[in-house]
């Protein structure tokens, strides 16, 4: 199996190392990487094929892991579709729903693969909570709180909800199986005349539990947390350093093994196309967050 890796930013990079490895390993034949920046290929210059132009990638490889940016998503991942190769894309899918479930509607058509990078799924923490969730361990749940707040300098015509939103909505869609049926929120831009740097949000569900998002660039202190409070038991995850407290009488700290994420993500992509089954982390999922995360800057303040 072939596999190509679209762009190399800072996380671009990570991917193809991960995907480099598993070459090595002998998972997949071959890696191709493109980036129209040269000097970020030529750091890979005797570890894969590098070109500076996706057409020429298209017609090397099976499946490609579109590292972008947001804003060019959909047009590389239709392109591939209608190439005859399989996708995995970076969150967010789109920046348009539209454009989203158009993706699906190709991907069924053509019988292809088609992923979302919604890379908490895959980390053993979250799975965890999912499972304590399931067994109602935390009794029943009252609301979440998430936070994912860092430092991040101005980018051009990118809002912090683009790029901080999705995990959050799909923390909470893997772990309960629900979506919002409402958003009430606050975003303010501080450094710029438009587009929100800062926002908290509220997202409701049907059943009446709530989940309370901060979302920041200007916060310097880098966070991904999640709480539950429940009637039975409260919890404190870190998501990145896979943590997990819980707080009853009194705080105890539940045994999780901290797994690579993205080597996860990247050997279940793998392993669709092998199998054609997209189980995991499916388009559909992809589309409706991009849904979500519309409502949500919809019901700004």
């Amino acid at each position: 199996m072939k596999i190509g890796v679209i762009g190399l930013g800072r996380w671009g990079t990570k991917v193809a190392r991960e995907y480099i490895a598993l070459k090595d390993e002998g998972a997949i034949d071959s890696i191709v990487l493109c980036d129209t920046n040269e000097c970020r290929l030529k750091q890979f210059a005797d570890e894969a094929i590098a070109l500076n132009q996706l057409n020429g990638v298209l017609s090397k490889v099976d499946g490609i892991h579109i590292c972008s940016p947001n804003s060019t998503h959909y047009e590389i991942a239709k392109k591939a579709l209608e190439s005859g190769v399989h996708v995995l894309v970076e969150k967010p899918m789109t920046t348009n729903h539209n454009e989203a479930y158009e993706l699906v509607e190709i991907a069924t058509a053509e019988n292809l693969i088609l992923q979302v990078g919604h890379i908490f799924r895959f980390a053993n923490v979250i799975r965890k909570i999912k499972e304590l969730y399931d067994n109602r361990y935390f009794g029943q749940v009252y609301y979440f709180n998430l936070t994912w707040t860092h430092l991040m300098p101005y980018i051009k015509g990118v809002d912090v909800l683009w790029d901080l939103l999705p995990h959050p909505l799909d923390i909470l869609n893997f772990i309960t199986k629900e979506w919002p049926t409402e958003f009430i929120g606050v975003g303010r831009a501080y450094r710029r005349e438009t587009l929100n740097e800062a926002v908290s949000i509220q997202a409701v569900y049907g059943d009446g539990k709530f989940a309370n998002i901060h979302l920041s660039w200007i916060n310097p202190i880098r966070r991904r947390i999640l709480e539950i409070v429940g009637s039975k038991r409260t919890a404190l995850v870190e998501c990145v350093k896979q943590e997990i407290k819980v707080y009853e009488n009194n705080e105890k700290t539940l045994d999780v093994k901290a797994n690579n994420t993205i080597r996860e993500e990247a050997l279940n992509f793998i392993k669709a196309i092998e199998t054609g089954k997209n189980n995991f982390n499916s388009s559909i999922v992809g589309a409706r967050n991009v849904e979500m995360i519309e409502r949500a800057i919809n019901s700004l303040k």
